[in-house]
């Protein structure tokens, strides 16, 4: 696929629309997919109607750019940010990180409670689904694998699972290389790696350890 210059693809998510999330809330799958699909079909007429090049399908399934992943891999679960603070060894420290950063509790964070499955399928199907609805270039979104293990770590919990973080980050990287392959199979003609918080590495404080990252 050979692009234009200065060609335009959207960044991020799209907003959600009220019956999707009440179809969400209510436990109703048949419902969601229902709706997640007319929703999904609105937000690609609105990339063409707008002259966007390449198309995405405007994450509507997800919760988050990386807590969707507690929902598609065995081993994941999806805790509060109370939670994950009692759970710490530093509670003060991580809750001082969370005021930081102007986060709040309805945000929810994939913490790795088990050896992950690293044969899980995260964006392949609504991928597939999105190639029905657009003759158009299309984008695939993941979380980089930084961002999923530095997310997933929580030293109390992991820590008993995995020898460390690199450790981890070694399924997280075979996860993210089978889903990948997945993507290329199906002709995907991008794939964008999320990363939002390599700053952490730069400001992060000396010896600080459990962030709201």
């Amino acid at each position: 696929m050979k692009f234009k210059s200065f060609s335009t693809s959207l960044m991020g998510s799209m907003p959600r629309s009220t019956e999707l999330l009440s179809a969400r809330d209510e436990g109703d799958k048949s419902k969601f997919d229902e709706i997640l699909i007319n929703d999904t079909k609105d937000v690609v007429k609105l990339e063409e109607d707008n002259g966007i090049d390449v198309i995405v399908n405007g994450e509507l399934s997800r919760d988050n750019y990386m807590s969707f992943v507690a929902d598609k891999v065995d081993g994941v679960k999806l805790m509060s940010l109370d939670e994950v603070s009692k759970l710490t060894d530093d509670e003060s420290s991580f809750d001082e990180s969370v005021s930081s950063m102007d986060a709040d509790d309805t945000i929810n964070n994939p913490i790795a409670v088990e050896r992950i499955k690293t044969d899980c399928v995260l964006d392949f199907e609504e991928i597939k689904r999105l190639k029905t609805l657009t003759d158009k270039p299309i984008k695939a979104t993941l979380p980089s694998p930084y961002l999923l293990t530095r997310s997933m770590w929580l030293e109390e919990v992991t820590g008993k699972v995995y020898e460390d973080r690199a450790d981890l980050g070694e399924d997280v990287v075979e996860l993210l290389s089978n889903e990948i392959k997945r993507l290329i199979e199906i002709g995907v003609d991008v794939i964008q790696i999320d990363d939002p918080i390599l700053s952490e590495v730069v400001f992060s404080k000396p010896g600080t350890e459990n962030t709201f990252f």
